[in-house]
């Protein structure tokens, strides 16, 4: 019974210190934490800022079909977005341009004006993870 109790109480320590890494990969088996993205600015070189207000952590899963192209719009707060399937492409307002496929992440841009689009020939899947103000929106249409 000590045995299994300190097991666990190790366990329970290990797990967040490892989970808190600041490596881009760490084991402790079974678990593997893998840093997909760690930034501080946007891909086209917005810096960060988070808006006034109380914090409010979002995930969204975004589908859309081939063709699928957004408005002109911004994030007013700092955000990374995932691809899990398909090819998106975004464009600022300023020329600046990103294409990022399947397995890929990138700092979303801040309050610069821009559209992406499902470039590919199939459904693409993206997970946005933002980081805003409880009751704002955290898309912004500017067209």
């Amino acid at each position: 019974m000590r045995r299994f109790l300190l097991l666990a109480l190790t366990a329970g320590i290990s797990i967040p210190i490892v989970a808190c890494s600041p490596k881009k990969q760490t084991s402790l088996e079974p678990v593997v934490v893998e840093t997909l993205i760690s930034a501080s600015e946007s891909w086209n070189g917005d810096s960060f800022r988070y808006p006034r207000g109380q914090a409010e952590m979002k995930l969204e899963k975004i589908t859309a079909k081939p063709g699928f192209k957004t408005p002109l719009h911004l994030h007013p707060q700092p955000g990374i977005i995932y691809i899990q399937k398909g090819t998106l492409y975004c464009k600022t307002n300023d020329g600046q341009s990103l294409t990022v496929v399947a397995g890929e992440s990138f700092a979303s841009s801040q309050n610069t004006a821009h559209y992406c689009q499902n470039i590919g020939n199939e459904e693409m899947v993206v997970f946005s993870a933002s980081a805003g103000s409880k009751g704002k929106e955290t898309t912004v249409p500017t067209e």
